[in-house]
């Protein structure tokens, strides 16, 4: 009993070091995106596998901000994005966001009911796992432990590599990006 316990806690403390790790680098990599520096958009979790990034333009310098409306013209820099994800080799997006978060695209003309209907649209697979953010507002914990084990059978099925996207990629992609990246890095082939 007691080996059991001390893996399971082992587990989570590997978890919980790695969603430090992830959120860490999406706090920095926002920086960079808001000082005008573009050159990396994403963070790889487990390299050529899964990647975490902000939803698009969420930390771009003319279009920055939690839950801000983009406006029209904002569409280009939408496309230069998706574009740009494409370049990265991304194939499937495995996404947290929620009718908030995706209530910030409704400006913009994307053909599409939402941004992940108009990524379907860019040839993206797409694995839908809303998640209120925790930032704005209260969440059960067994709303992560659900959302993760979801998130983990999604990634498993999702053509590779799989970005794994809410808004700011820290309080939603962290925790879930740890989890999987425990239970699957493992696995890899070396």
């Amino acid at each position: 009993m007691l080996v059991g316990l001390r893996s399971k806690t082992s587990l989570e403390e590997q978890i919980e070091a790695k969603r430090s790790e992830i959120r860490s680098q999406m706090a920095t990599l926002g920086r960079r995106i808001k000082s005008g520096d573009e050159s990396e958009l994403l963070v790889w979790i487990i390299p050529g596998q899964l990647a975490c990034a902000h939803r698009p333009l969420r930390h771009h310098p003319l279009y920055a901000g939690s839950r801000m409306r983009l406006p029209a013209e904002a569409l280009p820099a939408v496309n230069e994005w998706v574009e740009l994800m494409k370049v990265e080799g991304i194939k499937s997006i495995l996404s947290l966001m929620h009718d908030a978060d995706l209530g910030c695209y409704n400006g913009l003309d994307l053909c599409a009911a939402d941004l992940l209907d108009f990524l379907e649209h860019q040839a993206f697979t797409v694995a839908r796992h809303p998640y209120k953010d925790p930032a704005h507002e209260r969440t059960h914990p067994r709303t992560l432990l659900r959302v993760r084990e979801e998130a983990l059978r999604s990634y498993d099925k999702l053509p590779k590599p799989v970005l794994l996207m809410c808004s700011a990629g820290r309080d939603r992609s962290a925790p879930v990006g740890a989890f999987i990246f425990a239970k699957r890095a493992n696995q890899l082939p070396r």
